[in-house]
């Protein structure tokens, strides 16, 4: 009977040992096929459009109260949303992780979820003492969209993503914004969009003499972009410079791979889709400001934010260092909770881009907010 029941054991042990190698050999088909719609895009599935006229439309607005009014506990920080002379337009990042569409509706409940609890708490929330944040509801492109394989059917839904989110800049510039300055931010498909928003409807116009910056975080961006796309926008290099892009990408400085930053994405130029394979890409070090290649020690870090449920927590000073090497931004992992549980592979702190320099951010975009309006009197 014991012999029968180590058998049993046994076998159970094997049956574990090969399927984890069976997922280890083929974990990236396993996430493409879970992430990816069983069908091709199909215009005529795609949601209904949203209504920016409409305060359903939006996840946050400077007259609402919602999660972008968050400022974390026991610090000095102030939500001066009522007082700001300036806006914030915020772009989100994926909420949408359904397979069941290649473009999310903007009253998906999950999504919607993550939005409050995730995107507007620990990102959004970083800009409400500069400026009065606007984050627009768009119909998402779903994370598949962003799998090489599936560039057809990701750049239609991608496109669809990105037509919301211009209708819904020419919205609030129509009706909300009222010649006022203004900051760009957004994170991971919200930055990409923002890039083409940059190229679309800010670029060479008047609205660049009002941009305080563009902070477009989590998405690669090839340092070619300004030389063959922007006319007049650069990269930023100095801690108040402005009119200018910040950009970066987080990785462990321990045993990363960084790899999917150039050879997964990429730009369209000159009509031709270009991957960022042997570009130099954009890194700017959110505790300096600089492109530098210098090591920003961990005491530079003002104070990240852990994820928490519930209320916003308080910062914990010197959590990471930071230090911008060939267009990547590493870091020295935390070792503090809340840090590292939605760390993804490959050393890869995407989720992070934010909490890890939540202090630094927030001061950075009212010291360019007061430089800017210095300036401007």
């Amino acid at each position: 009977m014991a012999r029968i029941f180590l058998l049993i054991v046994g076998g159970i042990v094997i049956f574990i040992i090969v399927a984890l190698l069976v997922i280890a050999a083929f974990k990236d088909e396993l996430a493409y096929l879970s992430m990816t719609p069983g069908d091709p895009f199909d215009a005529a599935a795609v949601p209904p459009a949203p209504d920016y006229a409409q305060p359903s439309a939006w996840a946050a607005r400077p007259e609402t109260r919602d999660a972008a009014d968050q400022i974390p506990a026991a610090s000095r920080a102030r939500n001066n949303q009522a007082d700001a002379e300036v806006d914030v337009f915020f772009i989100a990042p994926t909420t949408y992780y359904n397979r069941k569409s290649w473009n999310g509706a903007i009253d998906d409940a999950d999504a919607r979820e993550r939005m409050d609890e995730f995107v507007l708490k620990y990102q959004a929330s970083a800009f409400n003492g500069a400026g009065r944040i606007y984050a627009p509801l768009y119909r998402q492109a779903t994370l598949g969209a962003f799998f090489p394989k599936n560039r057809e059917d990701g750049d239609k839904a991608l496109e669809v993503a990105y037509e919301d989110v211009r209708r819904a800049f020419r919205h609030y510039m129509d009706t909300d914004n009222k010649g006022r300055p203004f900051i760009l931010a957004a994170h991971s498909q919200g930055s990409r969009h923002l890039v083409n928003l940059l190229r679309d409807e800010i670029d060479g116009t008047p609205l660049a003499q009002r941009m305080i910056a563009a902070y477009a975080v989590g998405f690669a961006l090839p340092t070619d972009l300004f030389t063959r796309v922007y006319k007049t926008i650069q990269p930023c290099a100095a801690p108040t410079q402005t009119g200018c892009v910040v950009s970066w990408n987080s990785f462990s400085a321990q045993d990363s791979d960084p790899s999917s930053l150039f050879d997964n994405i990429g730009f369209q130029f000159d009509g031709a889709y270009e991957s960022n394979t042997g570009k130099t890409l954009l890194c700017v070090n959110p505790l300096r400001w600089t492109q530098t290649g210098d090591v920003a020690p961990a005491n530079e870090n003002l104070g990240a934010i852990p994820t928490t449920d519930g209320a916003m927590s308080k910062p914990e000073a010197g959590v990471t260092g930071a230090r911008c090497r060939d267009g990547v931004l590493y870091i020295s992992p935390p070792q503090e909770n809340g840090f590292s549980g939605l760390v993804l592979p490959g050393g890869n702190y995407h989720i992070y881009d934010y909490n890890l320099f939540y202090m630094n951010i927030r001061r950075n975009a009212e010291e360019r907010t007061r430089a800017y309006l210095a300036a401007a009197s």
